[in-house]
Order: structure tokens, then sequence, then C-alpha cells
């Protein structure tokens, strides 16, 4: 009996233990995960607010920050009150320009892409700290477009003081295959860029001019050092590492459809047309307090007989290791697939707000 007994406490304690190592897929409505809603104030000055804000524990507070409209806003966390708004000049020797292709608040101050020229390091207050202007590129490149757009955010490193940013192609033409310079690490210390390199897969030689499945984003992973690169129709995601370039899977466990966009001749002008309802894999995001990464897909948007639209899009959800643990769906007309990430939470912004005076944001909860 004694040896049975402990046979048995042996074969419970294996299973526990194996599941506690695999955990379960999971597949579920978004809307399961939800557990609290964020209000922010607005003042008279703001339309509305942007979908991302950047957590910083500051003089021992802790603030959320947000870039919208050349203004700077600043709330206490988590009362969502707004404590201060300053205006950013566009021009003279603290202008920023007047063309903003992404911003990126941080603890060391905020970064602009100005125009297709420099990124603009400024303090919190508006003063410019530094100017880096971008470096030129080859022919094959036909011309750089650094920018944030598109889910290629900006991250910056505070301890070894590197802004990590992306070139993106409009649209990609034949001679971009041959191109590698994609993403690019800046030392705000001596000022020098240096590119990390990737080449796009041979499938994407059907994609050129299509400026919604011949682009892509990426994700930088502070703690792992580490490029995600997101391509539309690829199932995969290729993993920039220091040592390696390896893929992982990345796969919706929807049926993808990806069509083709088009292009039309107008005069001298060529007008690109993509498929809006094609299937396609957006962006990455990162949650570092969870480490979770998050793929979002547009998996299908239908037009009804009345010309109405229904969306399905989702995010899988993928852990430290690149393991698919969850993938949860929602309606992107009712929830922003873009967020950010603070220790209490992963948000994400309400597309249709209740009130003129304040805009809600769900918290996510992402401990799968």
């Amino acid at each position: 009996m004694g040896k049975y007994f402990f046979f048995l406490l042996a074969v419970v304690f294996s299973c526990n233990s194996k599941e506690s190592k695999s955990p379960e897929f999971i597949s579920g409505e978004l809307s399961e995960f939800i557990s609290d809603t964020l209000y922010f104030e607005k003042d008279e000055f703001t339309k509305n607010l942007p979908a991302k804000f950047a957590y910083l524990e500051q003089n021992d507070s802790i603030f959320l920050y947000a870039w919208t409209n050349k203004r700077l806003l600043k709330y206490g966390y988590p009362s969502g009150q707004l404590l201060s708004s300053t205006n950013f000049f566009v021009e003279g020797p603290d202008g920023i320009g007047s063309s903003i292709w992404g911003s990126l608040i941080t603890e060391d101050g905020l970064f602009f892409i100005s125009g297709q020229k420099e990124i603009v390091h400024t303090g919190f207050e508006g003063k410019v700290l530094s100017r880096f202007p971008f470096p030129s590129v080859p022919e094959e490149r036909l011309a750089a477009n650094f920018s944030a757009m598109n889910g290629n955010d900006m991250t910056y490193d505070a301890a070894t003081k590197i802004l990590f940013l992306a070139d993106v192609p409009f649209v990609l033409k034949e001679p971009n295959m041959n191109y590698r310079d994609w993403l690019w690490k800046l030392d705000t210390r001596s000022g020098n860029f240096e590119s990390v390199g990737f080449n796009y897969p041979e499938k994407y030689r059907e994609h050129y001019d299509d400026p919604e499945l011949g682009v892509f984003a990426h994700s930088y992973l502070n703690d792992r050092d580490l490029f995600v690169v997101n391509f539309p129709a690829n199932d995969s995601l290729l993993i920039l590492d220091s040592d390696k370039n390896y893929w992982v899977d990345g796969r919706s466990s929807r049926t993808l459809t990806f069509e083709k966009g088009k292009t039309e001749p107008r005069g001298e002008w060529t007008v690109f047309n993509p498929s809006m309802k094609t299937s396609r894999y957006k962006f990455t995001q990162y949650d570092p307090y969870r480490k979770r990464l998050l793929r979002y897909v547009n998996i299908q948007t239908k037009e009804s007989e009345i010309e109405t639209y229904t969306n399905e899009s989702s995010f899988i959800v993928l852990d430290q290791e690149f393991r698919k643990v969850a993938e949860l769906f929602f309606d992107n007309r009712k929830i922003s697939p873009s967020g950010f990430a603070t220790p209490n939470g992963f948000y994400l912004k309400l597309a249709d707000q209740e009130s003129d005076d304040r805009e809600g944001y769900l918290k996510i909860d992402l401990d799968l």
C-alpha cells in the first residue's frame, strides 16, 4: 500500500510539473481579459488623445505622457488627471519641424523624426538638446523613409543612450530586394548611425507597389537586445539576434487570404490601391513587464449589402521564448490595436468614446 501511494504521488507530481512548463493555449475573445478602464481628462485644446502613452517614474512619482498636435501632455497615474501641457515650437532654434514622422517620450527627453532630415532630441520643456542628420542611402534604396508609422515605433535604451528606428518603404520596389539596411541604431552620445540588416523574403516580389502587403513592421526588445520583424503576408516572425537570425511561428488559427493591391496610372501620377479587405499581419508590440509580444492580425473585413463593414482582428500572444500562448479576438472598429504597457497592465484605447471631456483605455490582463 505504501509503495502504491508513493507511486500515485510521483505520477501526480510529474503531471503537474509538465503542465506548468507547457501552459495551455488560450483562444478567446479579448473582452474576456478586460479588467478595468483608465480615463484621461482632456482640456479645451485637445480633440483626441493618442493610442499610446509613455510610463515614466520621476522624482518618486509616476506619470503618463502623451504627444499630440505639437503638445506634450503630462498626466498623473493612475488618476488620469491632466497635470500640465507644454507647447513645442515648429521653427527657430528650438523648432522640431512642421512634418513629424514619429515621436518617442523617454526618461532622457523626447525624440522626433523631423521630415526626412534628422532626429531632434529635446527636453520636456521643448528645448532642443541635439540634432542628428540622417545618413544618406545608396541608389538601390531609391529614397529613404525614416518613419515610426505602421507599427515601427522608435525605442530607446537609457543605459547605452541608443535610439532604435526604421527606414520603411512606402511601397516595395524591385531594387529594394537587394537592400538590407532597414533598421538603424543611433548612438546619441557620438551621433553615429549603424544599420541592422535583413532581406525581404523572395515571396514579396509579388507585392511590389502595395502599401499594405509590401511594408514591414518591427519591435525592438530592450531586455533581450533583439529585433522582431513582422511581414504582412508571413505566418512566421523574423528574429534578428546579435548571434543569429531565425524564424518563429506566429500564425493565426484562422485561415487568412492575402489579396494583392493594384496600381492605377493617372496622368503623371501613379495611384496605389491596396486591398483593404485583405488579411494582413500588421505589427507587433512588446509588453516588457509581463514579457509578452502581441502580434496584431487583421483577419478579414467584410462589406455587407447595406454598405456596412464587419471586422475580425486578433492579437497572437507570444511569451518570452516566442511560444504562442494565446490568440485573442476583437473588432478593430471598437478597440484600437495600438497600446501601451505599465507595470499594472497593458492598455488599449476605446474607439467609441462616451464623453467629450475624457477618453477611456481598457486594461488588458496579459498574465497568460
